[in-house]
Parts: C-alpha cells; structure tokens; sequence
C-alpha cells in the first residue's frame, strides 16, 4: 500500500494558514488527523463486527469526509464504498474489505507524516 497518494492541493489549505502566520498547523492537523482517524478504523471495525449497521454507515461517512479532507483520496473512496453498502443494509466487512482498510488507512497516515518530515 505504499503506493498511496495524496492530493496536494488539500494539503495546501493548512499550508496557507502557515504562510499566514500559524507556524505547525500542518503538522498539528496531520497529527490530529492520524490519532483521530486510528480511533475512527477502531470504531469502525467493532461496528463491522457487531453488525451494527448504522454505526458503520456513520463512522465510514465521518471518516470518508476527514480522509478527504487530508487529501488521502483512496482511503475516503474505500470509506464511500463501505458506507454505500451499510445504507443498503451490509453491516459487516469482509476479509479482504478490512485489510484494504487498515492498509490504506496505514498507509494515508504514513504518507501524511512524511508531508511533515
């Protein structure tokens, strides 16, 4: 999964706050993004395994929106993908659909903390 991407042109938005007198933003958003998002998969993936649907459509839809936002598109498309499938009632993630997850979400996270060195 090294192969991971990230849009830089999300980043650039905490890259002007910076510019703009905020020295770290970018380094404290990104921080705040990799704790929050490990929190996001935990929740995500106890869902999955209590099939609790509608928490599994919330927790991918927040963390679709977050992953977005961080430029760390093929994690939000994965997370679009899971959320579409809970709002048609699959309230659990197969193998292979939760070992994508947490090897896009490692990743997303790693390629963000080399965007700060």
């Amino acid at each position: 999964m090294s192969d991971v991407v990230i849009n830089q042109a999300m980043l650039d938005q905490f890259r002007m706050l910076e510019r703009a007198g905020k020295p770290g933003i970018l380094a404290q958003m990104i921080g705040m993004f990799v704790k929050g998002s490990g929190d996001q998969i935990t929740a995500l993936l106890a869902a999955s395994d209590a099939g609790d649907v509608e928490k599994l459509r919330v927790t991918s839809h927040t963390l679709k929106s977050n992953a977005a936002s961080f430029g760390a598109g093929d994690l939000a498309d994965l997370c679009r993908d899971i959320e579409t499938d809970a709002r048609m009632g699959v309230g659990r993630l197969d193998p292979d659909r939760r070992m994508r997850l947490l090897g896009l979400h490692a990743a997303s996270c790693a390629a963000l903390q080399r965007e700060i060195g």
